[in-house]
């Protein structure tokens, strides 16, 4: 400590304000903030990320050491403020999951025991998370994340100390949750509109033929057809992954030029 003291701010000063915005970011982010992952992992990660950011010759001028703590607070609301962006597009998957799951019936498990533990019930949602990760992983998400926050030193320099959020940062949080949302509908719209189907099948046999059982007919129908559909459509997840990475990099560039 008395060594840290005795370096000069303008050597520890950077590598401190590079260090909190790398680690709120990776801390926030969809796969590195992730509760799976240990935080002294994370933390190496963050070390090892803002010391190739110094590399990159990103501007390293602190601001004065008074306002020091103004400034490591002003890097940690960027960081974060980049890996909430980038969760709420990466939710699309889990988005689409949870609407075929009540579609398909799979959540009336929480309706039968209401204490059961959260999320075993969203057998699909929880799947499609698990796929948009991997997927994530395989088409570079983290290095886009990583590369966005050495850009991000670029735009949004280590001497501020005050951050406005201006309309073109809130237009980038809208965008990101309203374009998240308008992809997991246009991934499980198929399926939906399909099962729908079966539902008014199922309505019109019913007033047809008054003794059938419907449920029995109906329920399973529902079910075979809708795991038929989901792998077909798996495609749709790989587009709309990608249009999701596409999305994110344009609200990352909003967002960082509306603070």
């Amino acid at each position: 400590m008395s060594s840290l003291l005795t370096t000069p701010y303008l050597v520890w000063g950077p590598v401190v304000l590079v260090f909190a915005r790398v680690v709120a970011l990776l801390g926030t982010a969809p796969v590195t903030g992730a509760p799976v992952l240990p935080p002294t992992v994370r933390v190496l990660l963050g070390l090892v990320v803002g010391w190739f950011a110094l590399s990159a010759g990103i501007p390293a001028t602190p601001p004065p050491e008074a306002v020091l703590p103004l400034a490591i607070l002003a890097q940690v609301l960027v960081g974060a403020g980049i890996g909430l962006l980038s969760t709420l597009i990466f939710n699309l998957f889990h988005t689409a999951g949870a609407v075929l799951d009540a579609e398909l019936g799979f959540t009336v498990a929480q309706v039968f025991n209401p204490f059961s533990a959260a999320g075993t019930e969203s057998l699909i949602a929880n799947w499609f998370d698990s796929f948009g990760t991997y997927f994530f992983l395989a088409i570079g998400g983290v290095e886009l994340l990583l590369l966005a926050a050495v850009q991000s030193f670029k735009v949004v320099p280590l001497d501020v100390t005050q951050l406005v959020i201006g309309p073109g940062a809130v237009a980038a949080a809208v965008q990101a949750f309203v374009g998240s949302f308008l992809l997991s509908v246009e991934i499980a719209a198929p399926v939906v509109l399909a099962l729908m189907l079966i539902d008014l099948v199922g309505a019109v046999l019913g007033r047809l033929l008054p003794q059938l059982n419907v449920l029995t007919f109906n329920i399973p129908a529902k079910m075979w057809l809708g795991m038929g559909l989901i792998a077909i459509s798996l495609p749709l997840l790989t587009d709309g992954a990608r249009l999701g990475l596409l999305q994110l990099g344009q609200s990352i560039t909003q967002f960082l030029g509306g603070v």
